[in-house]
């Protein structure tokens, strides 16, 4: 194995165990205060249904065989790392300043936020060879959009706000400007990956055109 292939096998080791434990222990946290099937709600949060593709990407990876299921696990591997990405930013400049976690909470936080993330974008940096169709970046915008879609119906009907920006009764309509810029967010991030992929990742590999 070379040197490459070997920080490879590491990053996605590094990925799937940190992104797999923090998920565990946010649950156990939130299981000794609520109660296991509350703490299951913990997966309405788009960082723990972001870290949850991380290991779904990265154990399709790492233990299948080349066959159509590890073919979708690569395929979905540049997804899955603009949506981790954002969690860990998203996270880093608006809700760690008003988030104060001591213990146990703090460790699942830094394993999901700060250690996941760049563990991802390394191995993508690394191993993505897969050349992108600017078509896909409606596909990549899909779930984001219905993530947000899910939050503003979490918090008009049961006044459930996922992250401070949803906070209708707070902020009324600017919560509308906050969503936008946070779409905005996305598919900046989005335009980034498929700019480094086409122009430095894979600039040797002709576009494949659809029929």
């Amino acid at each position: 194995m070379t040197n490459k292939g070997s920080n490879s096998t590491i990053l996605l080791w590094l990925a799937f165990v940190a992104s797999l434990c923090g998920i565990l222990l946010d649950i156990y946290n939130k299981t000794i205060v609520d109660g296991f099937v509350k703490a299951l709600t913990t997966f309405k949060y788009f960082t723990l249904q972001s870290n949850l593709l991380v290991v779904l990407v990265s154990s399709g990876l790492l233990f299948l065989k080349e066959g159509k299921v590890k073919t979708i696990a690569k395929n979905y591997l540049g997804a899955v790392t603009s949506y981790i990405l954002l969690t860990g930013i998203v996270y880093l400049i608006i809700l760690e300043p008003i988030y104060e976690l001591y213990g146990r909470e703090r460790i699942a936080s830094v394993l999901l936020h700060y250690v996941v993330p760049p563990a991802v974008l390394a191995y993508w940096l690394l191993n993505e060879k897969r050349r992108y169709q600017f078509k896909e970046i409606l596909k990549w915008l899909c779930y984001p959009v219905i993530f947000m879609l899910w939050g503003l119906l979490l918090a008009f009907w049961f006044e459930d706000y996922l992250y401070p920006f949803f906070d209708i009764a707070q902020y009324g309509a600017f919560v509308a400007i906050y969503l936008v810029l946070v779409a905005i967010g996305f598919l900046a991030m989005i335009l980034l990956l498929f700019f480094i992929n086409n122009f430095y990742l894979t600039p040797h590999i002709p576009e494949r055109r659809g029929k």
